[in-house]
């Protein structure tokens, strides 16, 4: 009796285990996918930030090229709040997170 009480908890177990490693790789190929992002935003905006740096000694630009620097200067405006905003909010989750997630760290 006692032997198919360990063979069910070994089941459960086994499938447990399975799942969590499932989540794990799905969470690591989205960590993945998320750096590759990350990178290409960042190439660009220092693409941008030359841009930027090499106007800055232009003393007079014709309209097209100030309105886009100006277009770029608020963009990063806005980029730098959504991303403020993120860490914020991932801060908070992970304060909120619990013993698993803290178990598994």
């Amino acid at each position: 009796m006692a032997g198919i009480m360990v063979s069910a908890s070994t089941r459960v177990m086994n499938s447990l285990l399975g799942k969590l490693a499932t989540l794990m790789g799905e969470e690591f190929a989205k960590l993945k996918n998320l750096r590759k992002e990350v990178k290409y935003i960042s190439d660009e905006l220092s693409s941008m930030k030359d841009a930027l740096e090499s106007l800055a000694d232009v003393d007079e630009l014709d309209k097209q090229t100030a309105r886009w620097r100006d277009a770029v200067r608020e963009m990063s405006y806005d980029i730098e709040d959504i991303i403020d905003d993120f860490i914020c909010k991932i801060g908070e989750k992970s304060k909120k997170s619990g013993f698993v997630h803290d178990t598994i760290q």
